[in-house]
C-alpha cells in the first residue's frame, strides 16, 4: 500500500512539473482576458496537463470570433479585412496569428477579440473598398 502511495505521489509530481521558465496553463487562463492569454492557450505543449483542452479551446475560440467578425463585416460598406479567394487552413491562420502576436507585443494586453480583429485587418487588408 505504501509503495502505491509513493508511486502515486511521484506520478503527480511528474505530471504537474512545468518546464523551467514556462508556466503551465491554468484554469484561469481559460478566462481569456487578453490576447496574451489566448496566445498562451494556443502555444501550450500538448503534453501539458491541460494541453489538449487548451489547444481545442484556442481553435474553437478563434473560429467563433472569426465567424462573428465575418458576420459583422457582411453588413458593412467599408470592410476591416478582406479574405483571399483561397482561404488559409485553420492551422495556417492560427500560426500566422501567433507569429503576428509575438511580433506585436503591444497587442498582447488587448481583449482577445480585438487582437484577432487587429490581426485580420493587418494580415488581410482590403486593397479596394467594397
Amino acid at each position: 500500500m505504501r509503495h502505491r502511495l509513493l508511486c502515486l505521489a511521484a506520478a503527480l509530481c511528474v505530471t504537474s512539473y512545468c518546464a523551467p521558465g514556462r508556466a503551465a496553463v491554468t484554469q484561469d487562463t481559460f478566462m481569456v482576458r487578453s490576447t496574451g492569454d489566448l496566445i498562451e492557450l494556443c502555444t501550450v505543449a500538448p503534453s501539458d496537463p491541460m494541453g489538449t483542452a487548451a489547444l481545442n479551446f484556442c481553435h474553437g475560440f478563434g473560429v467563433g470570433v472569426y465567424r462573428v467578425l465575418e458576420e459583422l463585416e457582411s453588413g458593412r460598406k467599408d470592410h476591416m479585412f478582406c479574405m483571399p479567394a483561397t482561404m488559409p487552413t485553420r492551422n495556417e491562420a492560427l500560426a500566422s496569428f501567433i507569429q503576428w502576436a509575438k511580433a506585436n507585443p503591444d497587442q498582447l494586453s488587448v481583449p482577445p477579440q480585438d487582437g484577432i480583429a487587429a490581426f485580420l485587418t493587418k494580415q488581410y487588408p482590403c486593397t479596394r473598398r467594397k
